[in-house]
C-alpha cells in the first residue's frame, strides 16, 4: 500500500496538509515555539495516528481472534497518552552541530480502556493479549519500536459498562 500527501507552510510553523483520499490536516506550534498555535503540534498529530492507527488494528486483531458474537469492541477509551521526548534534541544550538540527545519520542505511555457488549465472555487476560498483537501489528507502533521509543500501553477490560 502506497500513501500520497502534498503540504505547503501556513503561518509562521504551520502546514496544511492534503492526504491521496483527500483530507485535510493542519499543523502548527505554540507562539512560544515560534508558531501561530492554530492547530496540532506534528508530534501530537504523530501520537493522535498512533492511537488511530492501534484503534484500527485492535478491531481487526478482535475480529480475526475472538468468535463470533462477541469479537466486537464497542469502542476504545485512551487515557493519559503522553509522550515524552528530551527537548534539546530539537533545539540545541548550534543547529548545525548534531544534538548531544536524540529529537525522537523516548517514551509512549497511557492506558487503553475496552469497552465490550454486556455478556461478552471475553476476559482481562483475552484483552491484555489484544494488546500485544496490537503492538505487533500496528505500522506506527511498529515504527516507534523499532526507533527505539519504549512502548508502555496497558490495555484493560471494561466489559458491560458504556463510556462516557
Amino acid at each position: 500500500m502506497h500513501y500520497k500527501l502534498s503540504g505547503a507552510s501556513l503561518g509562521r510553523a504551520g502546514c496544511l496538509i492534503r492526504t491521496g483520499s483527500g483530507h485535510l490536516l493542519k499543523t502548527d506550534l505554540p507562539v512560544l515555539h515560534g508558531g501561530d498555535d492554530v492547530s496540532a503540534q506534528p508530534v501530537e498529530m504523530l501520537l493522535g495516528a498512533l492511537l488511530g492507527c492501534k484503534v484500527a488494528t485492535a478491531h481487526y486483531v478482535a475480529r480475526c481472534l475472538w468468535p463470533k458474537p462477541h469479537n466486537r469492541i464497542e469502542s476504545i477509551v485512551w487515557e493519559d497518552v503522553r509522550g515524552k521526548r528530551d527537548v534539546r534534541g530539537a533545539l540545541s544550538l548550534p543547529v548545525d552541530a548534531p544534538p548531544s540527545v536524540s529529537p525522537m519520542l523516548t517514551n509512549v505511555s497511557g492506558t487503553a480502556r475496552v469497552f465490550l457488549a454486556p455478556g461478552s465472555p471475553v476476559t482481562s487476560s483475552d484483552v491484555h493479549r489484544l494488546g500485544e498483537l496490537v503492538e505487533q501489528r500496528c505500522p506506527i507502533a511498529a515504527m516507534f519500536v523499532a526507533a527505539g521509543c519504549e512502548m508502555e500501553i496497558q490495555w484493560k477490560l471494561e466489559p458491560s459498562k458504556t463510556p462516557t
